[in-house]
């Protein structure tokens, strides 16, 4: 039973947190920036469940279409489903309870919330089969992965105003560079096994678009920020991180695929820092 737990965890990416991080930080900064600097703490306990439930459920599903994929990569050959530790009707069954829970939270939501989230369910689902089909899968995962967004205003305020659009575009840029720095660590085997992957599709400009993407998202932010009633704060942590965005980027190494990958998790740092400058900016 314990063995089965630990390996249902895995297969959630339990031990691995950075990606709900990278989908909670715009969806907090949304709800900062809904709420005029304020969070309600029920919103916010929701949230960041739902951030965990869905990045898990969205883990699970994907590793359940990608399990024959997944024993031919030697990153992911020791994933749960990959190596029979857990088996499909497990992996279905846990990606249901998942997104049950996940519904659960939407009782404590609105009506727009709701139809949000619907359509969000649907966008999860798909986003494994997108490298299928797709030379750039993380259009799709910029979509997935600010959803959050549009779901933070409208369970504040209960409307999806303009600034709510402006930091999805943002978010979806900045997805665009992270994922495509993280999709190095798989570019070889991905053109081997024939899969839509970002960095396949780049290559040769690999960094240009990561420097493209996250200078985007930065610059939205900004404009973002001249939209509120913000004060210095803003402006001075805005400054810090793009400094820690230049910095980030120019350790970049194009003959070490090692760097784009620690490129990729200091994206975490940024989420934090974007989040932070709006909440005391707006304080």
């Amino acid at each position: 039973m314990i063995n089965s737990i630990k390996n249902y965890l895995l297969l959630m990416r339990a031990d691995r947190p950075i990606g709900t991080f990278l989908l909670l930080w715009p969806t907090l900064t949304a709800l900062t920036i809904a709420g005029n600097g304020k969070i309600e703490i029920y919103l916010l306990i929701v949230f960041c469940i739902g951030a965990f439930l869905m990045r898990s459920a969205g883990c699970v599903i994907n590793d359940y279409f990608d399990q024959d994929i997944d024993k031919k990569v030697f990153r992911t050959s020791t994933r749960p489903l990959a190596t029979g530790k857990v088996n499909n009707f497990e992996a279905l069954s846990l990606f249901i309870f998942l997104l049950s829970l996940s519904a659960l939270l939407l009782i404590f939501l609105n009506f727009l919330s709701f139809l949000v989230a619907t359509s969000l369910a649907i966008t999860v689902a798909l986003y494994p089969l997108a490298k299928r089909i797709m030379k750039i899968p993380q259009i799709v995962l910029g979509i997935v992965f600010s959803g959050g967004i549009p779901m933070a205003f409208s369970a504040s305020i209960n409307e999806i105003p303009l600034n709510a659009f402006i930091l999805m575009l943002a978010n979806f840029c900045w997805i665009l560079s992270y994922d495509t720095a993280y999709a190095m660590t798989d570019r070889d085997d991905d053109q081997l096994l024939n899969i839509g992957n970002s960095a396949i599709f780049f290559k040769g400009n690999e960094k240009l678009i990561i420097w493209i993407g996250s200078l985007i998202n930065f610059s939205l932010i900004l404009v973002i920020g001249l939209n509120e009633n913000i004060n210095l704060y803003f402006y001075i942590f805005s400054i810090l991180n793009g400094f820690f965005l230049i910095y980030s980027i120019s350790m970049i190494d194009l003959e070490n695929p090692d760097t784009f990958f620690d490129f990729f998790k200091k994206n975490n740092y940024i989420g934090v820092l974007i989040f932070i400058s709006f909440y005391i900016g707006l304080n």
